[in-house]
């Protein structure tokens, strides 16, 4: 990854070209997600103390050279030149100088909010606060389980014709949690458990209104002469006015698109939208991604079984035991270990709302004599 591409990103001046190439390399491996995470560590902490970002990154230049004197690799990567000062850099500051503790989550099992320069902000069910950009200004605000970014973009605060570089934060999810999202353009957000969503403070006229997701995501998309946009993995998802889920969890096989209204196209991430090379997609049709086939496939669903989630229902209409155990991992936000391995296979049609994970396996035990034990967080399913 070009250096000056990572630099325009962190300072805001990236275009929308290099914003989606830079997520698709940080996608491409976790070493390089992580490379990147600390890089934006380093960077906030260097642009808080100098409030300069030239100083901030000839500081991360500096780190890299010294360390580079130091440390001598063969066969190196060309893009890993760029992180080796980063590391070092990083503990000095987070561990001495005790400058970077707003930086971390105080906790894996908390939602976080990752602003564009870096900074990572905890987002608790029952809070209240308001939501900066990179330059202080207020972008948002939160109130209990939902951020709103629409409301400060209507009243003025952020003027769309004067937007030309578009700023990105990224929420993240954990397992056992949920959050909406109301987008500057008046597009509702639900995100799922176990996923991510990166999406512009504020959108840029005449461009499309595109949003980045990992894991599992409802949208009730405003309608606007901008198309919107979801980018999954290898798929993106189109549309101008609609609801719809998007589930795309990196353990999946598949990419699904559910329709409830409207009508989307479904295409490949690297393709430009034509009809000819897109699939449209009719209200309660779900088209499937195959990850490893590469291909495409469309049936008519029962919508409930994929959106309840929304409302807080769990639906499963002749589910394999394998597919509900990890939709149970997410929302209880427990690890299933099943030694029983002819369970996987058998199929369930249950409705699950309030239970606890305890009263959804009694549930199970009784009609097939499932047993278990919980430890430390683990379901072990004898």
């Amino acid at each position: 990854m070009d250096q000056s591409a990572i630099e325009k990103y962190l300072s805001g001046e990236a275009s929308e070209e290099e914003i989606e190439k830079l997520f698709q390399w940080i996608k491409s491996d976790p070493k390089h997600k992580e490379m990147f995470y600390d890089l934006k560590k380093v960077w906030a902490i260097r642009s808080e103390m100098s409030k300069n970002k030239g100083v901030a990154w000839r500081f991360v230049e500096k780190g890299i050279a010294k360390r580079q004197r130091r440390v001598q690799f063969q066969h190196i990567l060309k893009y890993a030149a760029l992180f080796v000062g980063i590391l070092g850099g990083a503990y000095y500051f987070l561990t001495f100088t005790g400058e970077g503790d707003n930086l971390l989550p105080a906790t894996e099992d908390a939602i976080t909010l990752e602003t564009g320069n870096g900074n990572i902000e905890v987002i608790k069910g029952n809070g209240n606060k308001t939501l900066l950009d990179t330059n202080g200004e207020v972008v948002g605000e939160q109130r209990g389980d939902t951020l709103n970014y629409f409301l400060k973009a209507n009243q003025g605060k952020i003027s769309k014709a004067k937007a030309k570089n578009l700023v990105f934060n990224e929420l993240n999810v954990p397992y056992g949690k949920k959050i909406q999202v109301l987008l500057a353009d008046g597009t509702l957000v639900y995100l799922n458990a176990g996923s991510s969503l990166k999406f512009p403070v504020n959108f840029i006229q005449g461009r499309e209104r595109k949003v980045f997701l990992t894991g599992e995501a409802f949208f009730e998309v405003a309608k606007g002469k901008d198309p919107f946009v979801v980018s999954s993995d290898n798929v993106n998802v189109r549309a101008l006015g609609t609801a719809f889920n998007v589930s795309s969890y990196p353990e999946d096989e598949s990419v699904n698109t559910v329709l409830v209204e409207g009508s989307v196209g479904v295409y490949q991430s690297k393709e430009h939208f034509t009809l000819e090379h897109s699939t449209i997609l009719k209200p309660s049709h779900m088209a499937t991604w195959n990850k490893v086939e590469n291909k495409i496939s469309i049936k008519k669903v029962e919508v409930d079984s994929y959106t309840s989630w929304v409302s807080g229902r769990m639906v499963f209409r002749n589910t394999p035991f394998k597919v509900i155990r990890k939709k149970l991992e997410r929302h209880y936000n427990i690890q299933i270990i099943n030694e029983n391995k002819l369970l996987d296979e058998k199929r369930y049609n249950a409705v699950f709302d309030e239970e606890t994970i305890e009263e959804v396996m009694e549930i199970l035990d009784e009609s097939d004599n499932v047993k278990y034990v919980i430890e430390n967080k683990k379901l072990i399913i004898k």
